[in-house]
């Protein structure tokens, strides 16, 4: 399953981590963050990763501005730090 998930979405997190997320948690990289930081805007997609405890694991993937075409999606921030989904 894959959902868009805006920061606002999360509660504003300003930190890498794991979070309670709907029904599951949801895993930020420092990558991730430092997005958001240049990009407030910046729509996620969130996929389930694995069940842990009987709830879901959901990751961010792929990201875009809204409203953007395509070949308007600025570049990701310098820092290739946190590129992980794990």
């Amino acid at each position: 399953m894959e959902m868009d998930v805006s920061r606002t979405d999360c509660g504003g997190i300003t930190g890498a981590g794991e979070y309670r997320f709907r029904d599951g948690h949801l895993i930020v990289t420092l990558y991730q963050i430092a997005i958001w930081a240049e990009y407030p805007q910046a729509i996620f997609t969130a996929v389930t990763s694995r069940f842990r405890n009987s709830m879901k694991l959901y990751v961010l993937a792929s990201w875009r501005l809204p409203n953007a075409a395509p070949s308007d999606q600025p570049p990701a921030p310098a820092s290739g730090e946190g590129r992980s989904l794990h």
